[in-house]
């Protein structure tokens, strides 16, 4: 599973990783706990846990959907360690999955 997780993370483009990505009118970069991301982004469209072990801790990959972007965070230990952003004009459409609106 590390080893799928790793893979999805080295075949995302380089430039689609920031420092910090907006969620709606919020900010969010490393160090962003994971209850204040529930609390003005709400729950994420899909929500991905990779187990840990003695030599990596767990992993929580969060993805909310917008209608122009798709937005992902890396949480360990219940907050953001990376986040990254793909813009497409079809992020919101119909196969994409739950959309989420801006607050």
């Amino acid at each position: 599973m590390k080893r799928i997780a790793f893979i999805l993370l080295a075949a995302l483009p380089a430039s689609a990783f920031a420092q910090s990505v907006l969620l709606g009118k919020n900010l969010v970069d490393k160090g962003t706990r994971a209850a204040d991301v529930r609390g003005f982004a709400g729950e994420p469209a899909q929500l991905d846990r990779i187990d840990g072990d003695e030599f990596s801790p767990s992993m929580e990959i969060w993805t909310y959907r917008y209608e122009d972007k798709v937005v992902s965070l890396w949480l360990v230990d219940g907050a953001v360690v990376k986040a990254a952003e793909q813009r497409s004009a079809s992020a919101g459409g119909a196969s994409a999955g739950r959309s989420v609106k801006a607050h």
